[in-house]
């Protein structure tokens, strides 16, 4: 065959050689004839030939180099297929895993203020500094107060008078009061005079009809009857005149209090205002950078904050997961807490949290749901505004089929792995089997089809496979735990991240195997990366 392949190009040549004579030819007898015919005829058969010529070549070229790559390609099948491929196995195993989903997560704090001025003023002092972790109640800033305690002042002076206006009306309305006793005691007395002159009036009068007495002496008792009268009907008015300046005096003080309760009311407002020219912190959390420095003016209630503090133990973290998701949640919700974990580039160990937030609406332009979960954050490890890989613990599954991680490769039809052939003991070799994978916990993934317990698969040197390719089991060195895991590889890093930077995975270009799997929806589940709603 190699004969024949190289024969074609030979043959092509010869081919080429005898047209260019013949052409050669032609251009001669024109040359010759050109005396016979026009100019413009025979250069227009010349670039014909040009042409013509560039044409054949071209083709040559290319029919030449198309039969030497199919040649170079063939060498290079045969070369692997009969070289042996050191390589690094590992044992599927089964363990009980973690019914997960993962997500993107957004860190948000528990909560957020800006600080902000209710007083105007110079500010004279600033009491922390960037970045310091405050409590509530520490004092931030401090304003130029001289003007609030001028109107202190000033407040006081104005209650104090009005205080004395109700002392005064209160003195009044006990004098009134002693001139209503008086008139009382006035009608008492006038009130017994009377009776002694009406009896006197009476005896007299009785006297006068017996013919013992005068009708003048008569008429003078009946005089001093009527003027007892007369007086007792002045007492009466008396004592009600003074009755109602005691009313009066009532309504004075009244109206004294009134005037008293506002004052202390401006009073009261003006400490308050007084009380803004210290700003303390409202919650305990990080203070974030200093916005107005000392020596600035700033106006009440302005909308620009002085600093904004944000809560971040505990802190938040909100994700979406798809919506179909939403009733296992729910579910498990209603039994008890669930669990959330989380991890980020550079922290290699999960923070363990509780979910406590379903939202009340579906996206319904991504179909998601939004989810938040509680987190210790003592030690200031997560950041509000930082994007986190966030898992939520369903449930467990037992005796699931794993392998490391590293084993399992991405092919032009789907994820398969390369299981070695232990029949032939001496002359190993490995056959391309599809296989489904869920999802990644902790370095292994989880197989829910094409493999079984005990098969050993490759979990290095599948860059050199192709499907019957001999191998020679490397063994084992320090930096490959039991898992088959370098020490490199970070276990908590998810999946799609490991995919991403290369580990673990290669394209199936060398592999000339046909891989028929699907990857399928399965129990443990990778969520896409998705924006958590009401993010930024």
């Amino acid at each position: 065959m190699n004969e024949q392949q190289l024969e074609l190009p030979l043959n092509y040549e010869e081919s080429v050689n005898h047209s260019s004579h013949e052409l050669t030819d032609e251009l001669g007898n024109d040359r010759d004839s050109s005396k016979l015919y026009p100019k413009g005829l025979s250069k227009k058969k010349i670039g014909l030939a040009i042409a013509g010529l560039l044409l054949l070549g071209a083709i040559g070229l290319f029919s030449f180099r198309a039969l030497t790559a199919t040649k170079q390609d063939s060498s290079k099948k045969a070369d692997k297929h009969g070289q042996v491929v050191p390589v690094a196995v590992a044992v599927v195993t089964q363990k009980t895993v973690p019914i997960q989903l993962q997500a993107i997560g957004n860190v948000q704090a528990s909560s957020t203020v800006a600080v902000t001025s209710q007083a105007s003023g110079k500010i004279t002092g600033v009491h922390f500094k960037k970045g310091q972790e405050v409590h509530k109640g520490d004092l931030l800033f401090t304003i130029d107060n001289r003007s609030q305690i001028a109107s202190i002042q000033q407040a006081q002076g104005v209650l104090a008078r009005d205080l004395a206006q109700v002392q005064q009306a209160r003195a009044n309305l006990a004098r009134d009061i002693g001139l209503v006793r008086s008139a009382e005691a006035n009608l008492a007395k006038d009130q017994a005079q009377a009776q002694f002159a009406k009896s006197q009036s009476d005896r007299y009068n009785n006297l006068y009809k017996e013919g013992a007495i005068s009708q003048d002496q008569a008429q003078q008792y009946s005089t001093s009857n009527r003027v007892s009268d007369a007086t007792l009907q002045g007492d009466r008015e008396a004592i009600q005149n003074a009755l109602a300046v005691v009313e009066g005096d009532k309504a004075a003080i009244a109206n004294a209090e009134a005037v008293v309760a506002t004052d202390d009311a401006a009073y009261q407002n003006v400490q308050v205002q007084a009380s803004y020219t210290e700003i303390y912190a409202p919650i305990d959390g990080r203070a974030g950078n200093i916005l107005v420095t000392e020596g600035n003016v700033v106006q009440a209630n302005s909308t620009n904050p002085l600093v904004t503090i944000t809560q971040v133990n505990p802190i938040q973290v909100a994700f979406a997961i798809p919506e179909v998701h939403l009733p296992e949640i729910q579910k498990r919700m209603k039994n008890g807490k669930m669990n959330v974990s989380v991890t980020f580039a550079g922290n290699n160990t999960p923070i363990s949290g509780v979910l406590t937030f379903i939202n009340n609406t579906v996206d319904n332009t991504t179909g998601t749901i939004q989810l938040i979960g509680d987190f210790n954050n003592a030690g200031g490890q997560l950041f509000p505004g930082q994007f986190v890989n966030t898992t939520l613990t369903l449930n467990e599954e037992p005796n699931a089929i794993v392998v490391p991680a590293q084993a399992v490769q991405n092919g032009a039809n789907g994820q398969f792995v390369f299981v070695v052939n232990d029949d032939d003991q001496d002359n190993p070799t490995v056959t391309n089997v599809p296989v489904v994978a869920s999802s990644t916990i902790d370095g292994l993934d989880v197989i829910q089809k094409g493999l079984k317990s005990g098969d050993r698969v490759v979990i290095d040197g599948q860059a050199n496979l192709v499907n019957g390719s001999k191998i020679k089991v490397k063994a084992a060195d320090s930096s490959t735990d039991s898992r088959g895991a370098k020490a490199s590889d970070n276990p908590n890093q998810p999946a799609s991240d490991r995919k991403k930077s290369g580990k673990g995975r290669r394209s199936a270009a060398t592999d000339g195997s046909a891989n028929n799997s699907a990857n399928t929806s399965s129990k443990i589940d990778k969520i896409p990366p998705t924006k958590p709603e009401g993010t930024n």
